[in-house]
Protein backbone atom coordinates (compact mmCIF):
# COMPACT_ATOMS: atom_id res chain seq x y z
CA UNK A 1 0.00 0.00 0.00
CA UNK A 2 1.49 3.66 -1.13
CA UNK A 3 1.81 6.40 1.58
CA UNK A 4 -1.05 7.70 0.14
CA UNK A 5 -3.46 5.51 0.56
CA UNK A 6 -2.05 5.04 4.08
CA UNK A 7 -2.72 8.77 4.79
CA UNK A 8 -6.08 8.25 3.68
CA UNK A 9 -6.68 5.24 5.98
CA UNK A 10 -5.56 7.48 8.51
CA UNK A 11 -7.60 10.31 8.26
CA UNK A 12 -10.81 8.37 7.33
CA UNK A 13 -9.77 6.36 11.03
CA UNK A 14 -9.76 10.38 12.75
CA UNK A 15 -12.56 11.66 11.13
CA UNK A 16 -14.67 8.55 12.30
CA UNK A 17 -13.59 9.12 15.31
CA UNK A 18 -14.29 12.57 15.71
CA UNK A 19 -17.91 12.32 14.22
CA UNK A 20 -18.52 9.78 16.57
CA UNK A 21 -17.54 12.40 19.57
CA UNK A 22 -19.53 14.73 18.22
CA UNK A 23 -22.70 12.22 18.33
CA UNK A 24 -21.94 11.12 21.71
CA UNK A 25 -21.92 15.41 22.61
CA UNK A 26 -25.39 15.69 21.46
CA UNK A 27 -26.45 12.44 22.94
CA UNK A 28 -25.16 13.13 26.44
CA UNK A 29 -26.45 17.19 26.24
CA UNK A 30 -23.00 18.31 27.13
CA UNK A 31 -22.30 16.43 29.77
CA UNK A 32 -18.60 15.30 30.33
CA UNK A 33 -17.45 12.37 27.89
CA UNK A 34 -15.25 9.59 28.43
CA UNK A 35 -13.68 9.33 25.06
CA UNK A 36 -12.91 5.70 25.42
CA UNK A 37 -16.08 4.53 25.68
CA UNK A 38 -19.21 6.62 25.22
CA UNK A 39 -18.60 7.47 21.23
CA UNK A 40 -18.82 3.56 20.54
CA UNK A 41 -21.55 3.10 22.60
CA UNK A 42 -23.47 5.49 20.40
CA UNK A 43 -22.72 2.72 17.38
CA UNK A 44 -23.90 0.69 19.77
CA UNK A 45 -27.16 1.79 20.59
CA UNK A 46 -28.45 2.50 17.52
CA UNK A 47 -31.19 -0.27 17.28
CA UNK A 48 -30.32 -2.24 13.84
CA UNK A 49 -26.72 -3.11 15.67
CA UNK A 50 -28.21 -3.51 18.96
CA UNK A 51 -30.26 -6.67 17.29
CA UNK A 52 -26.88 -8.03 16.18
CA UNK A 53 -24.35 -7.50 18.13
CA UNK A 54 -26.06 -7.98 21.70
CA UNK A 55 -26.64 -11.52 20.90
CA UNK A 56 -23.03 -12.35 20.30
CA UNK A 57 -22.37 -10.85 24.21
CA UNK A 58 -25.06 -13.13 26.20
CA UNK A 59 -21.64 -14.92 27.63
CA UNK A 60 -20.19 -11.61 29.14
CA UNK A 61 -23.44 -10.38 30.09
CA UNK A 62 -23.77 -13.41 32.40
CA UNK A 63 -20.53 -12.76 33.35
CA UNK A 64 -20.91 -8.69 34.42
CA UNK A 65 -23.52 -10.34 35.98
CA UNK A 66 -22.03 -12.39 38.36
CA UNK A 67 -19.35 -9.99 39.24
CA UNK A 68 -21.81 -6.87 40.33
CA UNK A 69 -24.33 -8.30 42.18
CA UNK A 70 -26.43 -10.85 40.01
CA UNK A 71 -27.40 -8.53 37.10
CA UNK A 72 -25.93 -6.47 34.64
CA UNK A 73 -28.41 -4.19 32.46
CA UNK A 74 -28.05 -3.17 28.82
CA UNK A 75 -26.53 -0.07 29.36
CA UNK A 76 -23.65 -1.84 31.65
CA UNK A 77 -22.92 -4.09 28.92
CA UNK A 78 -23.18 -1.89 26.17
CA UNK A 79 -20.39 0.17 28.30
CA UNK A 80 -17.91 -3.17 28.33
CA UNK A 81 -18.74 -3.78 24.85
CA UNK A 82 -17.93 0.00 23.88
CA UNK A 83 -14.31 -0.16 26.21
CA UNK A 84 -13.86 -2.81 23.96
CA UNK A 85 -14.45 -1.86 20.85
CA UNK A 86 -12.66 1.36 22.25
CA UNK A 87 -9.00 -0.32 22.62
CA UNK A 88 -9.67 -1.97 19.81
CA UNK A 89 -10.61 1.32 17.40
CA UNK A 90 -7.24 3.11 19.51
CA UNK A 91 -4.93 -0.24 18.39
CA UNK A 92 -5.99 0.12 15.12
CA UNK A 93 -5.40 3.85 14.59
CA UNK A 94 -2.05 4.11 16.25
CA UNK A 95 -0.42 1.20 14.47
CA UNK A 96 -1.92 3.32 11.13
CA UNK A 97 -0.32 6.57 12.16
CA UNK A 98 2.92 4.90 12.65
CA UNK A 99 2.78 2.83 9.56
CA UNK A 100 2.10 6.42 7.99
CA UNK A 101 4.66 7.91 9.98
CA UNK A 102 7.49 5.30 9.12
CA UNK A 103 6.40 4.02 5.46
CA UNK A 104 5.53 0.67 6.71
CA UNK A 105 2.19 -1.30 5.61
CA UNK A 106 3.12 -4.27 7.18
CA UNK A 107 1.90 -2.26 10.68
CA UNK A 108 -1.47 -1.93 9.12
CA UNK A 109 -1.78 -5.72 9.54
CA UNK A 110 -0.49 -5.48 12.89
CA UNK A 111 -3.37 -3.32 13.61
CA UNK A 112 -5.88 -4.99 12.73
CA UNK A 113 -4.29 -7.88 14.44
CA UNK A 114 -4.31 -6.47 17.38
CA UNK A 115 -7.65 -4.42 17.18
CA UNK A 116 -9.02 -8.36 16.49
CA UNK A 117 -7.18 -10.22 19.31
CA UNK A 118 -8.08 -7.20 22.19
CA UNK A 119 -12.00 -7.85 22.55
CA UNK A 120 -10.81 -11.47 22.67
CA UNK A 121 -8.61 -10.49 25.18
CA UNK A 122 -11.35 -8.52 27.44
CA UNK A 123 -13.11 -11.57 27.09
CA UNK A 124 -10.70 -14.07 28.16
CA UNK A 125 -10.11 -11.42 31.34
CA UNK A 126 -13.60 -11.55 32.73
CA UNK A 127 -14.02 -15.02 32.39
CA UNK A 128 -10.86 -15.41 34.25
CA UNK A 129 -12.38 -12.64 36.89
CA UNK A 130 -15.26 -14.92 37.46
CA UNK A 131 -12.90 -18.38 37.63
CA UNK A 132 -11.27 -16.36 40.49
CA UNK A 133 -14.63 -15.17 42.23
CA UNK A 134 -15.56 -18.66 42.35
CA UNK A 135 -12.26 -20.18 42.92
CA UNK A 136 -12.33 -17.63 45.95
CA UNK A 137 -16.03 -18.30 47.45
CA UNK A 138 -15.08 -22.26 47.18
CA UNK A 139 -11.94 -21.67 49.71
CA UNK A 140 -13.63 -19.41 51.52
CA UNK A 141 -16.92 -21.29 52.26
CA UNK A 142 -14.91 -23.93 54.73
CA UNK A 143 -14.46 -21.43 56.56
CA UNK A 144 -17.83 -20.42 56.97
CA UNK A 145 -18.87 -23.34 57.77
CA UNK A 146 -16.44 -24.09 60.35
CA UNK A 147 -17.79 -20.62 62.31
CA UNK A 148 -21.19 -21.40 62.48
CA UNK A 149 -20.55 -24.62 63.29
CA UNK A 150 -19.29 -23.62 66.34
CA UNK A 151 -21.91 -20.93 66.90
CA UNK A 152 -24.53 -23.71 66.51
CA UNK A 153 -22.60 -25.62 68.54
CA UNK A 154 -22.94 -22.91 71.34
CA UNK A 155 -26.50 -22.40 71.03
CA UNK A 156 -26.40 -19.70 68.49
CA UNK A 157 -29.55 -19.37 65.56
CA UNK A 158 -28.30 -20.40 61.99
CA UNK A 159 -29.38 -16.76 60.99
CA UNK A 160 -27.97 -15.03 63.44
CA UNK A 161 -24.69 -17.11 63.21
CA UNK A 162 -24.48 -16.33 59.39
CA UNK A 163 -25.35 -12.27 60.34
CA UNK A 164 -22.34 -11.92 62.46
CA UNK A 165 -19.83 -14.02 60.50
CA UNK A 166 -21.21 -11.83 57.72
CA UNK A 167 -20.85 -8.43 59.80
CA UNK A 168 -17.05 -9.52 61.15
CA UNK A 169 -15.91 -9.82 57.80
CA UNK A 170 -17.41 -6.52 56.80
CA UNK A 171 -14.58 -4.03 57.65
CA UNK A 172 -11.81 -6.63 56.54
CA UNK A 173 -9.24 -5.63 53.75
CA UNK A 174 -9.84 -8.88 52.11
CA UNK A 175 -13.71 -8.87 52.14
CA UNK A 176 -14.62 -12.12 49.86
CA UNK A 177 -17.57 -12.12 47.58
CA UNK A 178 -19.00 -15.08 49.53
CA UNK A 179 -20.40 -12.45 52.45
CA UNK A 180 -21.03 -9.85 50.05
CA UNK A 181 -23.79 -12.05 48.57
CA UNK A 182 -24.12 -13.15 52.38
CA UNK A 183 -25.11 -9.58 53.53
CA UNK A 184 -27.30 -9.10 50.71
CA UNK A 185 -29.37 -12.13 51.52
CA UNK A 186 -29.53 -11.03 55.28
CA UNK A 187 -30.51 -7.40 54.05
CA UNK A 188 -33.53 -9.52 51.84
CA UNK A 189 -34.70 -11.31 54.70
CA UNK A 190 -34.69 -7.95 56.99
CA UNK A 191 -37.40 -6.61 54.45
CA UNK A 192 -39.71 -9.03 54.81
CA UNK A 193 -38.46 -12.02 52.03
CA UNK A 194 -38.77 -15.46 53.25
CA UNK A 195 -35.88 -17.38 54.64
CA UNK A 196 -36.09 -19.88 51.32
CA UNK A 197 -36.19 -17.23 48.99
CA UNK A 198 -33.26 -15.23 50.58
CA UNK A 199 -30.88 -18.62 50.74
CA UNK A 200 -31.98 -19.96 47.28
CA UNK A 201 -31.57 -16.21 45.74
CA UNK A 202 -27.85 -16.22 47.52
CA UNK A 203 -26.90 -19.72 46.16
CA UNK A 204 -28.25 -18.61 42.22
CA UNK A 205 -25.93 -15.25 42.99
CA UNK A 206 -22.98 -17.26 44.24
CA UNK A 207 -23.13 -19.91 41.00
CA UNK A 208 -21.12 -22.26 42.50
CA UNK A 209 -22.49 -26.10 43.81
CA UNK A 210 -21.29 -25.96 46.57
CA UNK A 211 -23.31 -22.62 47.74
CA UNK A 212 -26.43 -23.94 46.59
CA UNK A 213 -25.73 -27.59 48.68
CA UNK A 214 -25.13 -25.81 51.60
CA UNK A 215 -28.08 -23.62 51.19
CA UNK A 216 -30.13 -26.42 50.23
CA UNK A 217 -28.67 -28.35 53.40
CA UNK A 218 -29.81 -25.46 55.76
CA UNK A 219 -33.48 -25.44 54.26
CA UNK A 220 -34.12 -28.87 54.74
CA UNK A 221 -33.18 -29.35 58.37
CA UNK A 222 -34.99 -25.59 59.03
CA UNK A 223 -37.88 -27.71 57.69
CA UNK A 224 -37.38 -30.74 60.11
CA UNK A 225 -36.05 -29.42 62.61
CA UNK A 226 -34.32 -31.30 65.68
CA UNK A 227 -30.90 -32.35 66.15
CA UNK A 228 -29.99 -33.70 62.62
CA UNK A 229 -28.91 -30.21 61.06
CA UNK A 230 -25.43 -30.19 63.28
CA UNK A 231 -24.44 -33.40 62.08
CA UNK A 232 -25.47 -32.85 58.87
CA UNK A 233 -23.34 -29.66 58.61
CA UNK A 234 -20.54 -31.19 60.09
CA UNK A 235 -20.08 -33.64 56.80
CA UNK A 236 -21.26 -30.66 54.65
CA UNK A 237 -18.37 -28.67 55.88
CA UNK A 238 -15.85 -31.99 56.15
CA UNK A 239 -16.07 -32.07 52.29
CA UNK A 240 -16.08 -28.41 51.56
CA UNK A 241 -12.54 -29.05 53.40
CA UNK A 242 -11.50 -31.83 51.20
CA UNK A 243 -12.33 -29.93 48.13
CA UNK A 244 -10.30 -26.85 49.42
CA UNK A 245 -7.26 -29.30 49.39
CA UNK A 246 -7.92 -30.70 46.04
CA UNK A 247 -8.17 -26.34 44.68
CA UNK A 248 -4.97 -26.03 46.86
CA UNK A 249 -3.13 -29.01 45.31
CA UNK A 250 -4.54 -27.64 41.82
CA UNK A 251 -3.07 -24.68 42.18
CA UNK A 252 0.17 -25.82 43.50
CA UNK A 253 0.81 -27.89 40.14
CA UNK A 254 -0.24 -25.27 37.91
CA UNK A 255 2.39 -23.24 39.90
CA UNK A 256 4.75 -25.62 39.00
CA UNK A 257 3.74 -26.32 36.12
CA UNK A 258 4.50 -22.47 35.00
CA UNK A 259 7.36 -22.18 36.59
CA UNK A 260 9.00 -24.99 34.00
CA UNK A 261 8.83 -22.78 31.36
CA UNK A 262 10.85 -20.09 32.49
CA UNK A 263 13.40 -22.28 34.32
CA UNK A 264 14.04 -24.58 30.59
CA UNK A 265 14.55 -20.98 29.25
CA UNK A 266 17.44 -20.22 31.92
CA UNK A 267 18.58 -23.44 31.56
CA UNK A 268 19.51 -22.84 27.46
CA UNK A 269 21.01 -19.50 27.99
CA UNK A 270 23.20 -21.22 30.40
CA UNK A 271 23.82 -23.93 28.38
CA UNK A 272 24.42 -21.34 25.31
CA UNK A 273 26.60 -18.66 27.71
CA UNK A 274 28.63 -22.17 28.96
CA UNK A 275 29.30 -23.88 25.27
CA UNK A 276 29.60 -20.64 22.94
CA UNK A 277 32.96 -20.01 24.74
CA UNK A 278 34.09 -23.41 23.69
CA UNK A 279 32.88 -23.48 20.24
CA UNK A 280 34.31 -20.39 19.25
CA UNK A 281 37.52 -21.67 20.31
CA UNK A 282 37.27 -24.53 18.20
Amino acid sequence: MSGWLIQIFCAALLVAYACLVAMSWRDLKGQRIRLRTDPFAVVLRIPAVQRRVLPLLDRARVSLALLNGGACSENKLIDWAAEGAGLAYAALTGMSVLAWATDTPELLAVGGLLGGLLPLLRMKELAGQVGKRRQSMVTELPELLSKLLLMVNAGENVMRALARSAEKRRAATDDNPLYAELRAAIESMKRGESLAAALEEWGRRCAIPEAKLFATTVLINARRGGDAFVPALRELTRQMWEKRKAIARTMGEQASSRLAFPLTIVFLLIMVLVGAPAIFMM
